[in-house]
């Protein structure tokens, strides 16, 4: 029995998130209503707020869920001798990755989400910083190999590290966003520009 609800309740969340995000692309996030959702997912407004209790908080699992399927589609690394050239090819990889499926909606709509996510309260702020660790924690091998590989310098701090590839990934990300005449390759090119950078500054020389 129990077994059944649980698959019954990730039915509707999948619904409710699907629902969500395809509202909040169409019409913008704030003006979409959790009325609006609910009528999307066809379940009753008060079984929606049983699940989220506030539009925020269905946002927040909206990125999670993104986060969980950039993670499952992310490329299997290729075995072979660490090189400098390689490991900074598949850091990029995945900071692009990251960055450009981040954006689910037009780059109007992400303002809007961005602007509501600065004023999240600190519970569901950490819940969102949880997210960013989780790519942290990707990076973190491929850094790891690098020392093992003795390319780095002795006092590289390998999380400081992939948080600074990571959080410059971010900001190239917000300047997309702001931006409406940059494009996605733009993006990209200016992703491998600070990757680059940040790595010449841990290399060993």
């Amino acid at each position: 029995m129990s077994n059944i609800m649980d698959k019954k309740r990730a039915k509707t969340r999948k619904a409710v998130i699907k629902a969500a995000t395809y509202l909040f692309n169409k019409y913008g996030y704030e003006e979409t209503s959790m009325e609006n959702i609910a009528s999307r997912a066809e379940i009753a407004a008060g079984t929606l707020y049983n699940y989220y209790s506030s539009k925020s908080i269905l946002l927040i699992a909206i990125f999670g869920d993104m986060t969980q399927k950039i993670i499952n589609k992310l490329p299997a690394r290729n075995d072979g001798p660490v090189t400098e050239k390689k490991a900074l090819a598949d850091l990029t990889e995945i900071l692009q990755l990251v960055t450009l499926k981040t954006a689910l909606f037009s780059k109007s709509i992400m303002r809007q989400v961005l602007a509501q996510l600065f004023i999240l309260n600190i519970e569901d702020t950490a819940k969102l910083v949880a997210m960013d660790m989780q790519i942290v924690a990707i990076l973190l091998p491929i850094l790891t190999d690098m020392r093992k590989a003795n390319l780095l310098t002795k006092d590289t701090d390998l999380e400081t590290a992939a948080i600074l590839l990571f959080g410059s990934a971010m900001v190239q990300y917000q300047a997309f966003i702001s931006i409406e005449e940059m494009s996605a390759i733009m993006l990209n090119e200016a992703i491998a520009a600070q990757a680059q950078i940040i790595l010449f500054g841990i290399i060993k020389r």
